[in-house]
């Protein structure tokens, strides 16, 4: 760079490098979003075009910054927790909030006309704003996502219980904050199934949990940016959709779990005035992929075809007969993936989550 007699106004620069050996933690939150929502009539309690748009958002922002190990979503806010060596701008908090925040806008706004079809783009700019936390261990980060998805939990109880008093129960919001003033959770939960014929725990689990995005094995066929349905709960390597591959062809094998779809969507959640319809979306998206793989015939995919039978006959010859048996997903490949499952407590962090982690307790032990 040429050096001038001005080069000295960059000494006024703030020297804002994080703190080392701590983990990093970046939320954005929607700036006047209340109004945003409304002029953009989205659906109450819940818009699924509205946070399967957020979760794209963060998607991008994941694959754009490979530091981020785990990411929470609820309402207009997310999360992203960067692994604790990550030395990404050399620390600086400054660039890293701004990168993630304008990462997360500009992704909100380009695929804005992919969920909000009747319109091209938003009627004026939505804003996000940011902050950096640092938090010194695991204790601290575990706590972190406990903390904001049981404010999920809440805040969704309290706006369904509060829409279903307006909108079917024919309340004024005020009358509704009234009836609901003082109510606990068990209450809400037996106004909303005595008066409303609601189920709450029956909801889908992206309103109740909030998204959780991971860096799990896909397909490596499989488009990591192209593969974003509607319900992102479909996407490859959800608890939603399990594949179970047999000895000649990968079968697709459905698991309902306590928050699985078990059967197309055709109402529209509580509030939403224009139903959404997905005719299978789990099997659908599935299928989708399935036959791209089976069905391709370029050239690429047929010589990764003949490579894997030639290695698989390799291993034939030196290895058991046991061995000649390979799933039909055999090459695969970190993909960002999002489900909606509880991370509050010990069983997320040891299970699934594990990995999240580990490698910085690893690191910490041998150095």
């Amino acid at each position: 760079m040429a050096k001038s007699k001005y080069e000295y106004v960059k000494e006024f620069e703030t020297d804002d490098k994080m703190l080392r050996n701590v983990y990093v933690l970046v939320r954005i939150d929607g700036k006047g979003f209340h109004k945003f929502s409304q002029t953009h009539n989205f659906a109450k309690p819940n818009d699924v075009r509205g946070i399967s748009l957020m979760n794209h958002a963060a998607r991008c922002v994941m694959h754009e910054l490979d530091d981020i190990v785990i990411a929470f979503g609820e309402s207009d806010e997310y999360s992203f927790l960067f692994r604790k060596s990550t030395d990404l701008y050399q620390r600086r908090e400054s660039k890293i909030v701004s990168t993630v925040v304008s990462l997360f806008t500009s992704a909100y706004v380009y695929y804005w006309n992919d969920y909000f079809t009747e319109l091209k783009r938003p009627l004026y700019p939505p804003v996000f704003d940011g902050r950096a936390v640092l938090y010194p261990s695991e204790v601290e980060v575990k706590d972190y996502f406990a903390w904001r998805q049981a404010d999920t939990h809440i805040n969704n109880l309290f706006n369904t219980s509060f829409w279903a008093l307006v909108e079917e129960g024919g309340l004024t919001p005020k009358a509704a904050e009234a009836r609901l003033c003082g109510t606990d959770s068990k209450d809400k939960n037996e106004m909303l199934f005595t008066e409303f014929n609601t189920n709450y725990s029956k909801l889908p689990a992206m309103y109740r949990k909030g998204s959780v995005l991971l860096r799990e094995q896909i397909p490596k066929d499989a488009d990591k940016d192209a593969i974003i349905p509607t319900l992102p709960e479909t996407l490859p390597g959800s608890k939603s959709a399990k594949v179970t591959p047999a000895p000649d062809t990968a079968t697709i094998t459905l698991k309902n779990g306590p928050d699985s779809i078990s059967e197309p969507v055709s109402e529209a959640p509580s509030g939403q005035t224009t139903p959404v319809t997905v005719v299978n979306p789990v099997v659908s998206q599935d299928a989708v992929m399935q036959e791209r793989i089976n069905n391709s015939s370029s050239s690429e995919d047929k010589k990764r075809s003949i490579d894997a039978n030639e290695a698989e006959q390799q291993d034939a010859e030196g290895e058991p007969v046991a061995k000649k048996d390979v799933p039909a997903f055999k090459r695969m490949k970190k993909g960002v993936v999002i489900d909606h499952i509880d991370i509050i407590g010990e069983k997320f962090w040891t299970g699934r989550g594990a990995y999240i982690l580990a490698p910085e307790k690893k690191k910490k032990l041998h150095s």
